[in-house]
């Protein structure tokens, strides 16, 4: 079986191999080297090449993800190994229960992808990883075609107030007609999450 090391370089390693001008070090951070390679190739924030390339890095996050945990949201061993990275003590028993507990853990995505042998910081709010994520530049997006399975139940808010997903078909609360702010999935307070 290979190590989380050997693990971590597959997905993120053939992402940065595109750009055969950077050199690639698997033992730095992954946003860290992305923001380097964007100013060794000279692509300003809003540039073309930019934004394609940051969509491709965080594909392979979540590919690494995805390959270190598994998809499959309804798999307990898939749960049990995300539970043991982030070193929690009581590990529920059920898949059920592994949903509902993940709720209160909050960790940055690319931290947890990036951090092969130690936990990464399991911040006490979700206001507290919305500051770090801003601050540190590490932000996934929950549009991201491949945050499916476990990845999605550690998405997170981190702009903006999250007014939630709701099936079509569901009825307005009261207090949630036109003009409250409030949009269907698509509108324009979609947010990004962590």
């Amino acid at each position: 079986m290979a190590s989380a090391t050997q693990a971590t370089s597959n997905h993120i390693q053939s992402f940065f191999e595109q750009y055969p001008r950077f050199n690639y070090d698997p033992t730095r951070e992954t946003m860290v080297q992305f923001r380097s390679m964007c100013r060794l190739y000279g692509w300003c924030h809003d540039s073309e090449e930019r934004k394609q390339a940051l969509e491709g890095v965080r594909d392979a996050i979540a590919l690494q993800f995805n390959a270190f945990y598994g998809s499959g949201a309804n798999s307990l061993n898939g749960w049990h190994s995300l539970y043991r990275a982030l070193r929690v003590q009581d590990i529920p028993d059920t898949v059920k229960g592994c949903k509902e507990g993940i709720k209160t853990i909050h960790v940055n995505i690319c931290d947890l992808v990036d951090h092969k042998e130690d936990v990464p910081t399991k911040h006490p709010s979700e206001a507290a990883l919305a500051q770090y994520s801003r601050n540190s530049g590490k932000i996934y997006p929950r549009e991201n075609a491949y945050a499916g399975g476990l990845l999605r139940f550690l998405l997170r808010q981190i702009y903006g107030e999250y007014h939630g997903r709701r099936r079509e078909g569901v009825q307005r609360q009261r207090g949630q007609g036109k003009g409250s702010g409030h949009r269907k999935e698509g509108g324009s307070n979609r947010q990004r999450r962590d």
